[in-house]
């Protein structure tokens, strides 16, 4: 790690958690159809095909409350439920087996490139 000496605290006494990717089938299918492709690749019984859901807005802390679309082709279509998708749900585990040992928590957002603090 570069400029570990400065700080080796940083790594001596915290456990780092990388999570590259919690959508690789939303991922591939915009690097081999759609480039600005966001939700994830999930059946929700769309009369008109669409597919996916916008896994930013399917955790369930005041999932449906605002800012989401009940519209199954919508880029914000929040799910049918919260936690409908499968990425959520694994992801969720993950941070709600290690809770009580996180400092920080933090979510890169590529669809625009945006840094974001999640409210889950």
């Amino acid at each position: 790690v570069e400029n570990n000496e400065a700080h080796p605290d940083l790594l001596d006494s915290l456990d780092w958690y990388i999570l590259p990717s919690h959508n690789p089938d939303g991922y591939a299918f915009s690097r081999e159809s759609n480039r600005m492709w966001r939700k994830t690749r999930s059946e929700h019984g769309s009369l008109l095909g669409c597919k996916g859901v916008d896994a930013n807005r399917n955790w369930g802390f005041h999932w449906n409350e605002g800012g989401a679309s009940d519209n199954k082709c919508s880029d914000t279509y929040h799910g049918p439920s919260a936690f409908s998708e499968v990425e959520n749900v694994h992801v969720s585990k993950f941070i709600e087996a290690r809770k009580e040992s996180f400092v920080f928590y933090n979510s890169v957002h590529s669809y625009s490139q945006l840094i974001l603090l999640p409210w889950s």
